[in-house]
């Protein structure tokens, strides 16, 4: 399959780069260059350019909205990471681009996005189910809770969720997964905190993986934790649809 991914030079991009490029044909889009790889440097948040010289010209699309052409997934990655309610940014990088990323791929017919949400979307409920839900028996956030986010963040990705529902409800896309991401790092950290959310590099290559290759045509929500007995997080609905279970348990 071709898949397009951008934020590909990230720490999770370089990853899920790894665990695909074996099968699939991979094409890449990050602000920066992919170490060693062939890739396209663009700005997400532009999708037109204008000639200022003739404004009387129809405005064009970007060149990096050509990669979506043929496309069979994409896999949305970039973000603005930072809990630092700079609107500004969060809303150009995180609203206005992931906008242009599904623009790009309804326009190109891309039959799935694949879209890297994260826990803060439901971060609100967690909150609110804190600490039971923390514990092996405890009450669990599943894949049919709605969005319920916290910092500026959160609803970014929060509105990410709801756009890609909206779009597939609308017939304009075949297939979504929101992937709702823990915290990623090589190793379990050593915070409490962390440790609940915690996903590892085994774990999260092969969630993406499926997220790629696996049948299944609609909206989903789907949890990216490896630490399943403490997370807050209930994973019998993404173990079902994507035949994936956590390795890295803690």
């Amino acid at each position: 399959m071709r898949v397009v991914i951008t934020g590909a030079a990230g720490k999770i991009g370089s990853q899920i780069i790894e665990e695909l490029s074996d099968r699939h044909e991979l094409c890449l889009i990050d602000r920066r260059p992919v170490p060693g790889r062939n890739s396209v440097v663009a700005d997400l948040a532009l999708n037109r350019v204008r000639s200022y010289s003739r404004p009387w010209l129809k405005s064009r699309l970007r060149r990096w909205m050509k990669v979506f052409e043929g496309a069979d997934v994409v896999l949305h990655l970039a973000a603005y990471l930072r809990h630092d309610n700079n609107f500004p940014t969060v809303l150009r990088d995180n609203i206005q681009a992931t906008w242009n990323v599904l623009e790009a791929a309804v326009r190109h017919r891309v039959p799935r996005v694949v879209f890297a949400s994260s826990n803060w979307a439901v971060k609100a409920l967690e909150m609110e189910l804190a600490p039971q839900c923390y514990a092996p028996k405890g009450p669990k956030i599943d894949s049919d809770a709605g969005p319920r986010p916290l910092t500026l963040y959160g609803i970014s990705k929060a509105f990410g969720e709801t756009a890609g529902r909206t779009l597939v409800g609308e017939g304009r896309l075949g297939s979504f997964v929101s992937v709702r991401i823990g915290y990623y790092d090589a190793v379990p950290p050593s915070k409490e905190e962390l440790r609940r959310r915690w996903i590892g590099p085994v774990d999260i290559r092969r969630l993406f993986r499926r997220c790629v290759e696996a049948e299944f045509d609609g909206f989903h929500v789907v949890y990216g934790v490896s630490s399943q007995t403490i997370a807050p997080y209930d994973l019998s609905y993404t173990s079902r649809l994507l035949s994936w279970k956590p390795e890295q348990v803690l």
